[in-house]
């Protein structure tokens, strides 16, 4: 059919696929405890701050009801990542009891929900599929995707006249089975301009900011780059880029503080970029290389998708297409809709 592009595909052993922004999995715990690593926030206390969160999960009779009506995460009996001492979400649901004679209260979870267990929570709760929350970032995840096959993602694109960018990208799934129907999965946030479809228990290996083989690259471009390339002898990668690719990691280091330095001292104006040979590196390279902004590496002894959202950030809604018997026909991202 004309108008439908190949941007790859995934395997998925586990039976289970999670639509994720790509920048994030830095973030991912999986099955440890949640906590955010050093340098994602801007102070150490703002890092231990986040750290000392807990979760919540609502007891008594009318819990699902009350978790509802509260509406702070996709799953009713569980808000995640909240402050140790979350007395105004205390007051708000005690209002919310009170208003409708229900009977709910908010009781710490210990140990903490790992996002591997979110996962799970979701599935149970949505009879495969759902929303998951972690560190207030949303993802999507469904069950019942095949095992045994690659599934390929496609994509379209938008009517004139923004047809440069995605409408929907889909995950098909059983491509011989004709849907019979659609139900809404849930949102999927993004940050920094792109997503990952991958299998679920694939991504606990992910090492988002670790060199897989000991090298980097360092890249800077914008107004004044050149200006800084000459003086640093500084290779030309590209027409408006600069730098050193596939150098040791303590070259790229190196070379990229006396690159900052440079800027910084004299006011210049471009951008830089540190890139060890990460997963994250892995799926970013051939995308940047792509006609469809799109590109697949081994992760966990599965294939993953990487692919620019080309709308940049934002909120997308994320559905699911199922066949007669309630099998998954497809997952859809639907990226020129809008979000409700």
């Amino acid at each position: 059919m004309s108008g439908i592009e190949k941007l790859g595909f995934v395997t998925c052993q586990s039976g289970v696929l999670i639509v994720i922004d790509t920048g994030y999995l830095g973030i991912w715990s999986h099955e440890s405890s949640p906590r955010l690593p050093h340098g994602v926030l801007s102070t150490d206390e703002a890092t231990e701050h986040a750290n000392s969160s807990v979760d919540l999960r609502i007891i008594g009779k009318d819990a699902e009801q009350a978790g509802r009506l509260l509406g702070m995460s996709w799953h009713p009996l569980y808000v995640y990542d909240q402050p140790r001492t979350h007395a105004e979400l205390e007051t708000k649901l005690r209002e919310i009891t009170k208003t409708h004679k229900l009977d709910a209260r908010f009781e710490v979870i210990s140990p903490r929900i790992s996002h591997r267990r979110r996962v799970d929570l979701a599935l149970q709760q949505g009879s495969g599929a759902g929303e998951i929350l972690f560190h207030g970032v949303w993802a999507c995840v469904a069950g019942d995707a095949p095992t045994s096959v690659p599934l390929s993602i496609f994509g379209t694109r938008c009517p004139e006249p923004e047809n440069d960018r995605w409408e929907r990208i889909y995950v098909e799934c059983r491509p011989q089975i004709e849907v019979a129907g659609s139900e809404k999965i849930g949102w999927v946030g993004v940050d920094y301009a792109r997503l990952l479809v991958a299998d679920v228990d694939a991504i606990g290996s992910w090492r988002h900011n670790e060199s897989l083989d000991g090298r980097a690259d360092f890249v800077f471009w914008g107004r004044d780059a050149e200006l800084a390339a000459t003086a640093l002898n500084a290779p030309r990668l590209e027409s408006d880029e600069f730098g050193w690719m596939n150098v040791p990691e303590t070259v790229a280091q190196e070379k990229g503080l006396l690159v900052e330095e440079y800027r910084d001292e004299r006011s210049l104006k471009f951008a830089t970029d540190y890139r060890p040979h990460s997963h994250h590196w892995h799926v970013m390279e051939p995308t940047r290389r792509s006609l469809t902004e799109s590109g697949m590496t081994e992760v966990g002894g599965t294939t993953v998708c990487n692919f620019m959202t080309t709308w940049g950030d934002g909120v997308f809604n994320v559905y699911r297409d199922l066949g007669p018997r309630a099998e998954l026909v497809r997952i859809r991202i639907e990226l020129g809709e809008d979000t409700d």
